[in-house]
C-alpha cells in the first residue's frame, strides 16, 4: 500500500507542473495579442479635407455652389519689359484667357507695362504661380465678391419675365378680346421682350465675370545707373554747354526775326523825328535876332 501510494504522488506532481506551464504559455500569448492603444486612422476623405488649400496664391477655393467674382492685382519687377510681356501673353493663351487691355510705357530697359487679362477661374491659382515666376513680386492682392444671391435674383426675374411672355403669347393665340385688347397685349409683349433681352445680357455678363477672373498685372523694370568717370562728366558738361549756347543763339535769332519789322518801323520813326528836330534847331540859329 505504501509503495503504491508513493508511486502515484510523483505522477500527480508532474501533472500539476504541466498545467501551470500551459497556463503561463496561454497568458503570454494573450498579452501578445492585446489590441494597440493608438486610435485607428481616420477616413481618407477627412485627411484630404484637412490638407486642402495649403500654400500658394489664391488660397482655398470657394464652395462649388457659390458664384464668386474674383479680381487679382499684382506688381512685378522684371529684368526686361518686352520679354516679360511676351511671356505673359503666352501664359494667358495657354490658360485659355485673353488680354482685355494693355499699355506700354517707355523703352524696354527702364520702361513699364500694365495689362488687364481674363483667365478661367478654375485655373487661376496655377496661372498666378506662373506669373509670379516672371520676376520679383512687389505686391499682390485678391478680392473675391460673392454674387450668388445676385445671380439667383437675376435668374428668378428672367424666369418670371419669360413666363409673362408666354401668357401674353397665349392671349394672342386665342384672341378672345377686341382689337384694342390685342393691340394692348402686343404692346405689353414688346415691353416684356425688351426686359427679357436686357436680363439675358446681364446674365451673360455676370456668368462671364464668374467664369473668368480678372487679373491686373503691372510690370516694372529697375534701371541701373552706371557710374561715370571725371572725363566722361567733363565731356557731358561740354556737350550741355554747347547745347545751351546753341539754344541761346537760336532763341535770339528767332526773337530778332519775329520782332524785326516792328523794330525797323520804330527806328525809321525815331530817325525822322531826329531829322525834324535838327532842322528846327538850325533854323533858329540862322534866324537874325529880333531888333
Amino acid at each position: 500500500m505504501h509503495d503504491a501510494t508513493s508511486g502515484k504522488r510523483p505522477g500527480g506532481a508532474r501533472g500539476s507542473w504541466s498545467v501551470l506551464l500551459l497556463a503561463a504559455l496561454l497568458a503570454l500569448l494573450g498579452c501578445g495579442r492585446m489590441p494597440s492603444r493608438e486610435p485607428p486612422a481616420g477616413p481618407p476623405a477627412l485627411a484630404a479635407v484637412t490638407t486642402m488649400g495649403a500654400g500658394g496664391p489664391g488660397g482655398d477655393l470657394p464652395a462649388a455652389d457659390r458664384a464668386m467674382r474674383v479680381t487679382v492685382e499684382t506688381t512685378l519687377v522684371v529684368p526686361r519689359r518686352d520679354a516679360a510681356v511676351a511671356t505673359l501673353r503666352a501664359l494667358v493663351r495657354a490658360a485659355g484667357g485673353y488680354v482685355s487691355e494693355g499699355t506700354l510705357y517707355g523703352p524696354d530697359e527702364g520702361g513699364s507695362a500694365t495689362y488687364t487679362v481674363k483667365v478661367p477661374a478654375a485655373g487661376l491659382t496655377d496661372f498666378r504661380w506662373k506669373v509670379a515666376a516672371l520676376g520679383e513680386v512687389r505686391s499682390d492682392s485678391e478680392k473675391a465678391e460673392d454674387v450668388t444671391e445676385a445671380r439667383a435674383d437675376l435668374r428668378a426675374r428672367l424666369h418670371n419675365a419669360r413666363a409673362q411672355e408666354q401668357r401674353l403669347l397665349d392671349l394672342l393665340t386665342n384672341r378672345t378680346g377686341s382689337l384694342g385688347d390685342v393691340v394692348a397685349v402686343e404692346k405689353e409683349m414688346g415691353s416684356v421682350r425688351e426686359t427679357i433681352e436686357r436680363l439675358e445680357a446681364e446674365e451673360r455678363t455676370l456668368e462671364g465675370q464668374v467664369a473668368f477672373a480678372t487679373v491686373k498685372v503691372q510690370l516694372q523694370t529697375v534701371h541701373v545707373q552706371v557710374s561715370e568717370g571725371a572725363g566722361r562728366r567733363l565731356v557731358e558738361a561740354a556737350k550741355d554747354g554747347v547745347d545751351n549756347a546753341r539754344g541761346f543763339l537760336l532763341g535770339t535769332l528767332a526773337f530778332t526775326l519775329a520782332a524785326g519789322p516792328t523794330l525797323v518801323i520804330i527806328g525809321v520813326g525815331l530817325y525822322l523825328l531826329f531829322v525834324v528836330l535838327r532842322g528846327l534847331r538850325r533854323r533858329r540859329k540862322a534866324a537874325p535876332p529880333p531888333g
